[in-house]
C-alpha cells in the first residue's frame, strides 16, 4: 500500500485517497437519507434527519473545497487510456458535488431556515428569506441529486471496466495508491 502523502505521476497519495473515499461514503449516505426524507411525513424524526443532512452537507462542501485545493497544489496521476469521458467526468462530478450543498444552503436559508452544524454553531445567514429563491434551489437540489446518482453509477461502472476489462489497475490505484 502506498503511504505517500502526496500523489505521484502514477499513484494516488493517501491524502487524495482519504478525500476520495470519505467524500464518496458521505455523499452516498446523504443521497440515501435525502431520498428517504422526501417521502417521510413531517415529524420530529424527519426534522432531526434534516438537521443531520444539512450538517453533513456543510462538512462535505468543506471537504470538497479542501480536496480541490489539494488537487490544485498536487500532481494528478495520469489516467490510463484517457478518453473524452474520462476527461469530462471529474469536472462534471466536482460541479455536481459543489452544486448539491450550495443549493441546499440556498434552499434552507431562502426558506427562512437556519443551518446549524450539529448544534455547535449556526452558519451565518448569507441569503435572507426568499421563498421563490428557496423553491428554485429546492428544484436544483432535487435534479442535481438525481444527476449525481447517475454520474456516480457511471463512475463506478467505469472504475470496474478499467479494473476488470482493460486491466489497467485504475480502481486498485484509488484503493491502494499504486
Amino acid at each position: 500500500m502506498n503511504l505517500n502523502l502526496k500523489n505521484e505521476t502514477n499513484s494516488w497519495g493517501i491524502v487524495a485517497r482519504l478525500f476520495h473515499w470519505s467524500i464518496a461514503f458521505l455523499i452516498l449516505g446523504l443521497l440515501y437519507v435525502g431520498l428517504i426524507m422526501v417521502d417521510m411525513v413531517n415529524s420530529p424524526e424527519k426534522f432531526e434527519l434534516y438537521g443531520y443532512h444539512k450538517s453533513l452537507g456543510v462538512i462535505i462542501l468543506a471537504l470538497i473545497i479542501l480536496r480541490l485545493i489539494w488537487r490544485w497544489i498536487n500532481t494528478t496521476p495520469t489516467v490510463p487510456t484517457p478518453g473524452l469521458a474520462s476527461r469530462l467526468s471529474a469536472p462534471v462530478l466536482y460541479i455536481l458535488m459543489l452544486m448539491m450543498p450550495v443549493s441546499g444552503i440556498i434552499m434552507s436559508q431562502g426558506g427562512g431556515h437556519p443551518i446549524s452544524l450539529f448544534g455547535w454553531f449556526t452558519l451565518p445567514t448569507l441569503i435572507e428569506k426568499n421563498p421563490s429563491l428557496g423553491k428554485l434551489a429546492w428544484q436544483i437540489h432535487g435534479y442535481t441529486g438525481k444527476i449525481l446518482i447517475g454520474m456516480i453509477c457511471l463512475h463506478f461502472i467505469a472504475a470496474l471496466y478499467h479494473q476488470w476489462i482493460l486491466k489497467n489497475n485504475l480502481l486498485r490505484r484509488m484503493i491502494k495508491g499504486h
